[in-house]
């Protein structure tokens, strides 16, 4: 998900719906960006698939999508969030046009904390899957380090469908907002932008405190992935971040991971 080094100031995003309808699928082109299969590939047949990011190999192994998102699917309440079975759809048209054939791309990490394989898959003759539901809006794009090969491809998929507002993207959630607009008790993944007030350090994360009550973590584990970054060039800068909301102590905050989460923008 090729690797950013440092920060990047001004749009990291970028890109142009280049979508078309034919019949009922929905054809994309996808990003230069975008190359076929490098490192270690494996063959693979699919048998099942769970949603939009996680499918069980003709083995029975449970792999996890690496470098996206889909909305989740909730078995138990039999609901989902808005284009959770659109995005397993998608999921399921394209494998059975390759007759659930899929080539798996394995990254740094071989398992998640839930002992899910991790893996990048392509379509037997080359083309990324994960770039194609990221172009047709139906997931976001999530780096955990230390896995982010095919970074780019994910990040300029993302945006093609972004910036044309398709499916995911046109909910209100998924917009950028202003570190004094967002609720303490937000949860989900979210864009939030806003002027870097206080800086700190605890014995875990340093943490960087926007205007409202929004901060920024990154945790000291994390900062080999932002090198040469000095945390005090970001005082008072305008910035903005993304990933994963979650409360604690009547704050809202998002874990930073990687440098592709975070942009100056002044």
């Amino acid at each position: 998900m090729a690797r950013l080094t440092g920060l990047k100031t001004g749009a990291l995003l970028v890109g142009a719906l280049v979508a078309s309808v034919a019949g009922m699928a929905q054809a994309v082109t996808l990003p230069d960006a975008c190359g076929g299969p490098a490192g270690r590939v494996e063959q693979a047949r699919v048998n099942h698939v769970y949603d939009g990011d996680t499918v069980r190999l003709s083995d029975g192994t449970r792999v996890r999508m690496i470098g996206l998102d889909t909305p989740e699917i909730f078995r138990r309440e039999n609901s989902a969030e808005p284009f959770g079975h659109e995005a397993r759809d998608a999921l399921i048209e394209i494998l059975e046009a390759h007759d659930h054939q899929v080539l798996l791309v394995l990254d740094r990490e071989r398992r998640d904390h839930y002992r899910r394989r991790l893996a990048h898959l392509f379509t037997p003759d080359g083309k990324s899957i994960h770039a194609e539901l990221l172009a047709r809006g139906l997931a976001v794009a999530l780096t955990i380090p230390p896995n982010d090969w095919n970074l780019q491809c994910y990040r300029d998929a993302e945006a093609q469908a972004r910036e044309a507002g398709l499916k995911i993207w046109e909910q209100e959630h998924l917009r950028v907002f202003n570190s004094q607009e967002l609720p303490p008790d937000t949860e989900g993944f979210r864009q939030v932008e806003g002027r870097v007030v206080r800086l700190g350090e605890s014995q875990r994360s340093h943490w960087i405190n926007l205007e409202g009550n929004v901060a920024f973590r990154i945790d000291h584990e994390d900062m080999i992935h932002f090198p040469g970054l000095d945390p005090a060039v970001l005082q008072g800068r305008q910035v903005m971040g993304r990933g994963l909301v979650y409360s604690h102590r009547g704050q809202a905050r998002i874990r930073i991971r990687h440098p592709s989460d975070l942009q100056i923008l002044d």
